[in-house]
């Protein structure tokens, strides 16, 4: 990989950061909630759930009734993941080896492969096409360029300098649209657990 490639990827990350971070910031301008009422449960409990059971299928009535979807989805965002591991051990100068290159490589085929099936399933249902915005298939196109060509470089080495091209699009991209929810969803989950937990109004399960 040639430094210019490292060095731009470092700059489309630190643009990342900085903008998703300003965003954060901007979306706490309102200061922090004011509690009237006595707790009636454990917001403690309810952030737990939150992250926990409140993320399976079972508590999710949309997710319940379109697994195949739901899974599909797991593995876009492990294949993701693990394109990310790989893209960061990439910029240190790590190169896997063994069962740590050969787990990279399985998620990320699965992943890109479940991405592509999401933009088809997109684009040939009408539905889901009517509902789409220019962004739904920006972000996902991205992504899914990004992750495949992870795949493609962990069988050939010359494919670094196309992931990382990819890899600075995609991050160049993510503050601006729909893929910003990789801060988002971790705070929304968490005022919503505590919101819901505080008030005690969790399944019984929980």
């Amino acid at each position: 990989m040639a430094d210019p490639l490292r060095l731009g990827v470092l700059v489309a990350a630190a643009w990342a950061l900085l903008a998703l971070g300003a965003q954060y910031l901007r979306s706490r301008a309102y200061g922090r909630r004011e509690w009237f009422a006595p707790a009636a449960g454990s917001a403690a409990r309810g952030v737990a759930y939150a992250f926990g059971p409140g993320l399976s299928p079972a508590a999710k009535e949309s997710a319940r009734e379109n697994l195949p979807v739901y899974f599909t989805g797991v593995t876009y965002h492990l294949g993701v993941f693990a394109s990310l591991a790989a893209l960061a051990l990439a910029l240190a100068g790590v190169t896997p080896a063994g069962v740590a290159l050969a787990g990279l490589r399985v998620l990320s085929l699965l992943g890109a492969l479940a991405g592509a099936g999401l933009l088809v399933r997109r684009v040939r249902e009408r539905h889901l096409r009517a509902l789409s915005l220019p962004d739904d298939f920006v972000a996902n196109g991205l992504t899914t360029l990004f992750v495949a060509l992870t795949c493609v470089r962990t069988l050939a080495p010359a494919a670094a300098a196309a992931q990382m091209i990819a890899a600075m699009l995609l991050l160049l991209y993510l503050p601006l649209g729909k893929i910003r929810h990789c801060v988002f969803f971790f705070s929304t989950r968490w005022h919503s657990g505590v919101h819901f937990g505080r008030r005690g109004v969790l399944p019984p399960a929980a």
